[in-house]
């Protein structure tokens, strides 16, 4: 009996139940490619490696838990490439309007039709590495599917973010 009440108060005394849900949808008119460099790899056709940044003025975003809406986010991204399928990754960088920041390093796979010049599919993972101003101390985790085409600058996509401020 000892333990099953140890176990109800460590469930309901853990901030589990605290994690804030936030979801975001940018479209094509938010996101901006302004830096783009390739080097082909002379080992298979069509393999590229590739740096890049991106960014993200959203003009529609929701409140989150704090109330705050997203403004801007930059995301700093290299991929390695073959037709433009394969890994991607890199850092975002999430600012609010009070100024506060999050941080986020994302991984994803990139999938493209064999016709290359159509649009690809990239899912990403999230993981929340940090903050400042209301978001010191956040930690969390998230996903993403995000729909690009590098040559002909188009990026738009959804993400899910899970997250809590330690106040430690």
């Amino acid at each position: 009996m000892k333990f099953i009440i140890l176990i109800i108060s460590l469930f309901f005394s853990s901030d589990l139940y605290a994690l804030c849900k936030f979801e975001n949808s940018t479209s094509a008119n938010e996101v901006k490619y302004t830096i783009q460099e390739s080097i082909n790899v002379d080992d298979i056709k069509g393999h590229v490696i590739r740096i890049f940044k991106t960014e993200t003025n959203h003009k529609k975003s929701e409140k989150n838990c704090e109330g705050l809406r997203v403004v801007k986010t930059d995301f700093f991204g290299f991929s390695d490439y073959i037709n433009k399928n394969g890994r991607v990754s890199g850092y975002s960088i999430g600012i609010y309007e009070d100024g506060s920041k999050i941080f986020a390093r994302v991984e994803g796979i990139a999938q493209t039709p064999e016709d290359v010049s159509k649009n690809g599919l990239v899912n990403t993972t999230i993981i929340i590495t940090g903050g400042t101003g209301v978001y010191k101390g956040v930690t969390g985790y998230g996903k993403g599917k995000v729909e690009f085409n590098p040559e002909t600058g188009y990026s738009s996509g959804n993400t899910e973010t899970f997250y809590k401020i330690s106040t430690k």
